[in-house]
Order: structure tokens, then sequence, then C-alpha cells
């Protein structure tokens, strides 16, 4: 889907209440800016949690219990492993 979204005097850009309720982005959320060869990325950042359950295995909590994807996961279990 494409939506066509004006920037304002103060550089804000109004993300349409049907994409906002699509995608769960609450009020009052934070979105991070990534720049990109083909131009910027908005991306909903989540808290995520890793610890380990009985037999060890890593287990990943995240704070609002939405879709997370495997490289999200995935980064979460690195950087738990990398704090150590």
């Amino acid at each position: 889907m494409t939506v066509t979204v004006k920037i304002d005097a103060q550089g804000r850009v109004v993300i349409p209440q049907v994409e906002r309720e699509r995608l769960g982005l609450p009020a009052g959320g934070t979105l991070e800016l990534v720049s990109t060869p083909e131009g910027v990325l908005l991306e909903r950042r989540r808290q995520a949690t890793v610890t380990s359950d009985e037999d060890g295995l890593p287990m990943v909590t995240l704070d609002d219990a939405g879709t997370v994807s495997n490289v999200e996961a995935v980064q979460a279990i690195h950087d738990q492993r990398d704090d150590r």
C-alpha cells in the first residue's frame, strides 16, 4: 500500500489513522528513522528481554505482545549473549 503524506513547516509527518491502527502504533509511541540507499524507513521498536528457561534455552519476551520477526528475536539473543 502506498500513501502520500505531507511534511509540515516543523518537519512533522502525519501517519494516517488507518495505518497507525493496522501497524499497532500507539499515540506517543516511538519510531526509529533509518536512512537507506532508497530513502528513509520508519521502524517501530519494541523492547525485548531475553532470559533462559530451565533447560538453558533462550526465551524472548516482548513488552508489547505483538508479532516479532525472526531477525528481531535472533538479534535480541545475540545482544544478550554479547552482554555476558
